[in-house]
């Protein structure tokens, strides 16, 4: 058919992935792929009520799915079942990542292993840490604004869009501040000093951020605009304190 060629050209730039779900799906019957989802999911169901419902970043991923689907199926759900199938859809993609991953069930109905590697495959997906960023800049490129925070290991770069406020950086910053002014102490404040390269530099597409509890600082998850928690930035009131005059000295004559 004339679509093939065009098929053929998107699959060869994602033939490694394609290729172990293909790898998957061989060694399965379909009764058996049956099983292994219905288990997974059953199991990824278990693990989401015990340890992630009580997570404000699990709701709003939840409510971000919840708009996807009423994008593909608009009118089609009311408020509660779209609810329940953005929350199957949640389940769903755990239980598939684990049996492609071939960790097995999610969850499994006896003592949780001692292993800390065991735990941590179960945690939502952080894969940088940011620790107290002491380094904090605004960058005004030609395609809009971006927040670039640093912890001499790490560099983040946030994109804030053509205005710094578009994604509502600001707001959910100042939100964050006011959390850790009233529930974590100050710290230490240390002035950034001469700008180290970082080891390692992280691009982010801002698409929102969640606030975790800890016990002398707070924990920021930064989320890419599929509402995926990408970085984890450790902070305390006075490191939020300086990200929120850094982003308000976009002057008021729209300079730096």
């Amino acid at each position: 058919m004339s679509e093939e060629p065009g098929f053929r050209e998107q699959s060869d730039d994602d033939e490694e992935l394609f290729e172990e779900i293909r790898r998957f799906l061989a060694e399965q019957a379909g009764d058996e792929i049956y099983e292994d989802i219905r288990a997974a999911f059953q199991g990824a169901r278990s693990f989401i009520n015990r340890e992630l419902r009580a997570m404000e970043e699990y709701s709003r991923m939840i409510r971000t799915l919840e708009r996807l689907v009423e994008d593909e199926f608009p009118g089609t759900f009311n408020g509660a079942l779209r609810t329940r199938v953005a929350e199957m859809l949640y389940a769903y993609g755990l239980a598939h990542y684990s049996l492609l991953q071939q960790q097995g069930a999610v969850d499994v109905e006896v003592e949780p292993p001692a292993d800390d590697d065991e735990e941590e495959v179960n945690r939502p997906l952080v894969i940088y840490d940011l620790w107290f960023p002491q380094d904090i800049a605004i960058e005004h490129a030609e395609e809009g604004y971006y927040l670039h925070l640093s912890d001499g290991r790490i560099d983040l770069s946030l994109y804030l869009g053509t205005d710094p406020n578009d994604r509502g950086a600001l707001v959910d910053l100042v939100d964050h501040w006011g959390y850790a002014t009233a529930n974590t102490p100050p710290g230490e404040y240390q002035p950034p000093g001469e700008r180290i390269t970082p080891v390692l530099t992280v691009e982010l597409d801002y698409g929102g951020s969640e606030l975790v509890d800890a016990d002398d600082h707070v924990d920021i998850l930064f989320l890419d605009h599929n509402g995926e928690p990408i970085v984890r930035m450790h902070a305390r009131a006075n490191e939020l304190r300086a990200i929120i005059d850094e982003l308000q000295t976009i002057g008021h004559d729209g300079e730096m």
